[in-house]
């Protein structure tokens, strides 16, 4: 991945602990003009955001040794990158584990399966400057 100063397009950082489906999320993010990265856990997710600066995360909730909701608290404690934009594409469908995504900061909330073209969209939306 190049350096930050080097990078011309966002990065999208697919943190998904099923190889093959984050690697159909980064084929999908890169073929509309988009950087991506795959990290298969939270805690490989948690040093790609310290080395890489994503502008965006999109973070499946069930993951060994750290889970999503550990990232996603671990992201809103940390002052550097509490405003990271995190999409949540999950599994589980219950209110309350989209409640508690959503108090802790998940800009999105999508449960698999899912459309990938909504998927995409939705990281463009978030990364779209906005408008006053």
């Amino acid at each position: 991945m190049p350096p930050l100063q080097a990078r011309k397009r966002p990065l999208v950082l697919v943190v998904e602990d099923d190889p093959a489906l984050g690697d159909v999320i980064v084929t999908a993010l890169k073929d509309d003009g988009l950087d991506a990265k795959l990290a298969q856990d939270g805690d490989e997710a948690m040093r790609d955001v310290d080395d890489l600066s994503p502008s965006v995360m999109v973070l499946d909730l069930m993951m060994p040794r750290r889970d999503g909701f550990s990232v996603l608290r671990e992201l809103r404690a940390d002052g550097r990158i509490s405003n990271l934009p995190v999409i949540v594409v999950t599994a589980i469908f219950g209110m309350s584990e989209r409640l508690y995504a959503s108090e802790l900061g998940a800009a999105d909330y999508i449960t698999k399966p899912f459309d990938l073209d909504d998927l995409v969209g939705r990281v463009k939306a978030l990364l779209q400057p906005t408008r006053a």
